[in-house]
Order: C-alpha cells, then sequence, then structure tokens
C-alpha cells in the first residue's frame, strides 16, 4: 500500500466519519435508494395485475371455385387477416377445364401457379383440388372429398360464395361447402360476391369491410392471374367495392353476409362498419 494512501487515511479530521471521506457520494446513494424502492413498488404494482392473454389467432378457409374467385371476392379480408397474424387457406375448386392449354402449357399448371403467386402476396396458403371445371359437381363422392378436407383443416370460419349465382362452378362450390355446414358446432360460414348482378344474384350484405388499406395488395394479387386477363374483371369489381364503400361511408368495401353466429364458433376478427342509412 502506498505512503499517500496510508497518509490520506491518517490526515483526514477526526469525528468526521465516512462522510469526509465520500463527501459527494452520499447525496447520489440516497438516490439510487430511492429509486430501487420506487421500482420495488412498481413491480409489485404491476404483479397484482391480473394476466392478459393475447387474441387468439384464428385458422380461415376461404373456399372458391376457380383461381382468381377468392382474390377477387375477398382478397381485401385474406390480407387484413393475413396481416394481423390469422392463418389463411385458400381454396380452390377447380382450376382447369379439359385439356386446355395456355401458351401450349396445361392449363391447370398455369392456373396454380398464378394462384400461388397470388397468395404468396396476400400471405396465405393454397389449396387445390383435382377438378376439372365441366365435372366438378356436388355429389356425395365430391361433398366427402370436401367435408374430409376440412376436418383436417379444422377452420375456425370457412368463407365462400353466395349460392345464388349464374356460373355453374360457383354454385357447386357454395353448396359443397353447405353441405359440410352443421348447425351447432364447428365453424361460422360466410359468403361473399364476385360480379354482383352478372354472376352473384340477390346478394343481401350484412357488414362491410373497409378495404382502402389493402386495395393495392388485392389488385396486384388479382393480377397474378394473367391467363384470365385481368384488366377486364378487376374493373369490374373495383366497380363493385367503389359501390359497396358508398353504402358504407368509405372508398373500397367488400361485402359480406353471415349465415348464423353459432355459439362458441369464432366471428371473423374484423373491424365491420354498418350500412349507412
Amino acid at each position: 500500500m502506498s505512503t499517500a494512501i496510508v497518509t490520506g487515511f491518517a490526515d483526514r479530521p477526526a469525528g468526521k466519519g465516512r462522510a469526509a471521506l465520500f463527501p459527494a457520494f452520499w447525496p447520489t446513494l440516497g438516490w439510487l435508494l430511492t429509486l430501487a424502492l420506487w421500482a420495488a413498488v412498481v413491480s409489485s404494482g404491476r404483479a397484482a395485475e391480473p394476466r392478459r392473454e393475447p387474441p387468439k389467432k384464428l385458422r380461415v378457409v376461404v373456399f372458391g371455385a376457380h383461381c382468381d374467385d377468392p382474390e377477387s371476392g375477398a382478397g381485401g379480408l385474406i390480407a387484413l387477416l393475413s396481416r394481423a397474424g390469422h392463418q389463411v387457406i385458400v381454396g380452390y375448386a377447380t382450376c382447369f377445364r379439359g385439356d386446355r392449354k395456355v401458351d401450349g402449357r396445361p392449363e391447370g399448371t398455369v392456373r396454380r401457379q398464378e394462384a400461388e403467386a397470388a397468395c404468396r402476396i396476400m400471405g396465405a396458403t393454397p389449396k387445390f383440388f383435382p377438378y376439372a371445371h365441366e365435372k366438378l359437381t356436388a355429389d356425395a363422392a365430391t361433398v366427402a372429398a370436401v367435408s374430409a378436407w376440412l376436418d383436417e383443416v379444422k377452420p375456425d370460419i370457412v368463407v365462400t360464395h353466395w349460392p345464388l349465382d349464374t356460373h355453374p362452378n360457383h354454385h357447386v362450390t357454395s353448396s359443397l361447402v353447405w353441405q359440410c355446414y352443421r348447425h351447432s358446432g364447428g365453424w361460422n360460414l360466410y359468403f361473399f360476391e364476385v360480379m354482383t348482378g352478372r354472376q352473384s344474384l340477390g346478394f343481401q350484405p350484412q357488414a362491410y369491410l373497409d378495404v382502402g388499406p389493402v386495395r393495392d395488395l388485392k389488385k396486384q394479387a388479382c393480377f397474378c392471374h394473367q391467363s384470365q386477363h385481368p384488366e377486364e374483371f378487376w374493373q369490374v369489381h373495383d366497380e363493385m367495392h367503389r359501390a359497396r364503400g358508398r353504402e358504407c361511408g368509405v372508398a373500397y368495401a367488400e361485402a359480406y353476409s353471415l349465415v348464423e353466429a353459432k355459439p362458441g364458433a369464432p366471428l371473423l376478427p374484423v373491424a365491420w362498419l354498418p350500412k349507412r342509412p
């Protein structure tokens, strides 16, 4: 130990104690003790608060007839659900007609690739059924196949075509889902519309969804379907979005109809808008 240090201890004024040794330290120590005490009190208060569970993440199936139907009819809903962390599975009942080809390639291959690209944009997972357009029916075997898939997926909610539709594939797809529906237990069922007035007829909206924040995303997903001339069907649906938006007071909206709110089955976790009086 050095002489300077020994001398420093020996020469400090008698009776001053440790305060004379560290005159500036004690106010700081007092502040630190106060801060520690305050932190302990706050921590104790937080421990007493009831624990809040995070919202449940849902599994939603959006089931359309053709590749592009879920995108054009419910693309805004799909994108918003995915953004919120919910799992969305998009089912396509049919994606080809016989031996038809697109630019020399099988139509089924082309349309699947387009739908996969659209689902990546929307944040969804695609599921393709093996039926040709002209062979899609709501017979017992097809109902059993769709029912088995839904039992495997175990969705909380299913969204599909409005049943009154001029396109036979749309009508059949809605019928397939409807025959899998149960009045008690299981999942809640919603309907979407496509090309209302041309295809969906007599659609009765119960709730409106503002899709303005994801309109561009929905358009990108629709335009993945280049084999279907998206500039044409997008224009029809965009006018439909604007019309539904005027009904609920926003620029662009999708409209939906709920079959019934079954006890114990979740509803779509989105901010619905009512129809303006």
